[in-house]
């Protein structure tokens, strides 16, 4: 092959290289969004690690996922804090038949805190492990899951599960990656 002719193939490339990276970078700014929320998701895949719930579905929008968040922080401090009645409010129905006493959402708490006592020895268990916000929100239909960075290294999952217009969290323990 000829310098010549080598040289037009490295252009072309390079041309080639440029308007694959034009077309993927630049866009009317509505994909900044989403390709931040997608990045938040792939930030729990570990290398090496099979790990579904980060591929699961879709990600939500932002103002889905600030909604959920609300619902996750206001969970997870209720139960850290012994506030079995809010945590029942914030359960889905699947997470409400994890509790086998709770047959309504009126005998949630009652359950809950039965089976939480002694308090002190199911702290731990318990522990609100989110300082902040959740990352990220990966749903399927009526199905979710929250993602977050726990304050102490590790990483978390809740399930969510939508009733209606609203989504309410699918257990009572969050899940570790």
């Amino acid at each position: 092959m000829s310098t010549r002719r080598g040289n037009a193939w490295v252009g072309m490339l390079a041309a080639l290289i440029c308007l694959v990276l034009l077309i993927t970078g630049c866009g009317g700014g509505g994909s900044s969004s989403s390709t931040t929320n997608e990045e938040a998701s792939l930030a729990f895949i570990k290398k090496g690690h099979v790990n579904v719930l980060p591929k699961f579905g879709e990600e939500a929008s932002e103002e889905e996922r600030e909604a959920v968040n609300a619902i996750v922080v206001e969970n997870l401090e209720a139960r850290a804090s012994g506030d079995f009645a809010t945590q029942c409010e914030t359960l889905g129905k699947k997470g409400l038949a994890e509790i086998p006493e709770a047959k309504s959402q009126k005998a949630c708490a009652k359950a809950l805190k039965k089976f939480a006592e002694p308090l002190s020895e199911t702290k731990k268990a318990r522990e609100d492990t989110l300082k902040g916000s959740i990352a990220a929100l990966r749903v399927k239909g009526d199905k979710g899951w929250a993602l977050y960075h726990g304050d102490n290294g590790k990483d978390y999952a809740v399930p969510l599960e939508k009733e209606g217009r609203t989504w309410k969290v699918g257990s009572v323990l969050t899940t570790e990656l």
